[in-house]
């Protein structure tokens, strides 16, 4: 979803039992959500990113309710200048050794700082504590209190979370694949299309809106982006700035200033959805055509049938760049295989708007 934030009213609710790792991912459910999908998602899922990253802590709240597939919310906008994020970043790569997060300051210092250096820059409350500056959230480092309530200031203790995942509460549209069997051919994967929101509460989604037109700045700000979308090019040195957001087709995400595009699938390299289409500008074009080794989990849509087991760590690691770039440690460093970004046909990217069955997550 973008990262424009409304308060939510709060609303009197009973709330699952926190099962809480100060250090790690957690989850606490609804009633309504099954206590093995619960236990499901506290431990393969939480651990796939407490096994891949060091300093990623959130909380999350799951709920089934009205929407699309999926959507995520965290209480209010959270915003650092763009020097002190920058400042934290450099800071942190410098601690870490990590080579992404060395490029992605060397970019952040000669693509970023003439465009964004005067603005403030959309930080989750995540991404602020990992980074060190929950401090410096201008107007307080806020969170959600569950299943749909206030705001609160201290994300990640009991109570106060980090996001709100709500998936679809409509009847027979998810495959639990921890119950066994094969995924029926319109059903989408559950797990994946929750860690497609876990993802952006963490910090991968934008501060652009494609549900106007034109396309708009969804956060609080003349330009402000999210860290995401100071990662996003056109080709090598040509940032993709979210003051010209008359954008064709092509945009992608890079760590290291356009030259290499950091998310990769098994059959190739993904695109950005930069289109006035409703679908969120830091998710990634959809190739249901393609076959399950086209599909990661940050893609705009799911892909009903074909999605079944689709996680962070097996899906050529956009998703583990992504946020490696903007401020989490990976513990176990696979640097992307480098993609040629002139070489690519864009043309390609037709196939991604075949009329297959899909639902858009928010």
């Amino acid at each position: 979803m973008s990262l424009r934030r409304a308060v939510w009213l709060a609303i009197g609710a009973a709330f699952g039992a926190v099962m809480a790792n100060a250090s790690v991912i957690s989850f606490t459910c609804d009633p309504d959500v099954a206590a093995s999908t619960c236990t499901y998602l506290n431990t393969v899922i939480a651990g796939q990113y407490s096994s891949t990253f060091s300093n990623a802590n959130a909380n999350i709240y799951i709920q089934y309710g009205t929407t699309n597939l999926a959507s995520s919310t965290t209480g209010v906008d959270n915003q650092v200048t763009y020097s002190q994020y920058a400042a934290a970043l450099a800071a942190q790569a410098s601690a870490s050794g990590n080579p992404v997060q060395a490029d992605a300051v060397e970019a952040l210092t000669n693509y970023d700082a003439s465009t964004y250096g005067k603005d403030n820059v959309e930080v989750t409350s995540a991404l602020a504590n990992a980074l060190g500056i929950g401090g410096e959230v201008q107007g307080g480092n806020a969170g959600i209190t569950g299943p749909g309530g206030i705001v609160c200031f201290t994300p990640g203790t009991v109570g106060c979370y980090s996001g709100i995942v709500t998936v679809t509460n409509t009847p027979n549209v998810f495959y639990y694949g921890n119950l066994g069997g094969s995924e029926p051919s319109d059903e989408y994967d559950f797990y994946n299309t929750v860690e497609h929101q876990v993802d952006e509460l963490l910090g991968t989604a934008s501060c652009v809106t494609t549900q106007t037109s034109p396309l708009s700045n969804g956060c609080p700000g003349t330009i402000t982006p999210s860290a995401a979308d100071l990662f996003r090019y056109s080709s090598a040195g040509n940032l993709v700035v979210d003051s010209s957001l008359s954008v064709t087709p092509g945009a992608y995400f890079s760590y290291n200033g356009g030259v290499t595009n950091g998310a990769t699938t098994n059959t190739g390299v993904k695109y950005y959805n930069t289109l006035d289409n409703g679908e969120d500008y830091g998710d990634f074009v959809t190739n249901c055509a393609g076959g399950p080794g086209s599909l990661s989990v940050q893609d705009a849509e799911g892909c009903a049938g074909a999605d079944a087991g689709l996680n962070i760590t097996n899906d050529g690691g956009a998703e583990i760049n992504i946020l490696n770039a903007v401020g989490y440690d990976v513990k176990t460093i696979a640097t992307p295989e480098p993609s040629t970004v002139g070489m690519l046909a864009l043309a390609g990217l037709a196939v991604a708007f075949v009329d297959l069955r899909r639902r858009r997550r928010a």
